[in-house]
Formats: C-alpha cells, sequence, structure tokens
C-alpha cells in the first residue's frame, strides 16, 4: 500500500534516471521476503528493469555486472542526499 510519502519518495527516486545509463526511469522495488516497501526502490530505465537484459529477466547476470539491489539501493540514498 502507497501512502503520500511513499509516493514522493518514489518521485524523488524517479527523477533520478536509471541508475545504469541516465536515461528516465520507473522505480523498481526490492522485495525482501517480506516486506515491499515504496521506501526500498531504485530508478532503472524499462530497459534495465524489465527488457531483455534486466533486473527481472536477467537478475544473475544483471546483479554480476552492476551489483545487488543493496547495493543499488545505497547508490539511490546516496544520490539522493
Amino acid at each position: 500500500m502507497s501512502n503520500a510519502a511513499g509516493k514522493r519518495h518514489m518521485g524523488r527516486v524517479a527523477e533520478l534516471g536509471c541508475l545504469v545509463c541516465g536515461s528516465p526511469a520507473n522505480v523498481h522495488h526490492i522485495r525482501t521476503e517480506r516486506i515491499k516497501s515504496d521506501f526500498l526502490v531504485v530508478p532503472l530505465c524499462r530497459e534495465h528493469h524489465q527488457g531483455d537484459f534486466s533486473i527481472h529477466n536477467s537478475k544473475e547476470q544483471f546483479t554480476n555486472i552492476y551489483g545487488s539491489e543493496l547495493h543499488l539501493l545505497a547508490e539511490t540514498l546516496e544520490r539522493l542526499a
């Protein structure tokens, strides 16, 4: 469930642009075993989010090249600061 603060945060994250290529971005939710939060998101363009070579469709390869979701989250938070 999204609340106003979560939506604002996701908007700020999307404005950063894709962490991989800098293109306009949507947000990718990092999911732990039990938690899906609008504050645990990273900005990825459509191709790097859900394209042929993406975090959803080639997760192991994507992670080997660009880092883990937690690494990407740390980079996102650093850019927001």
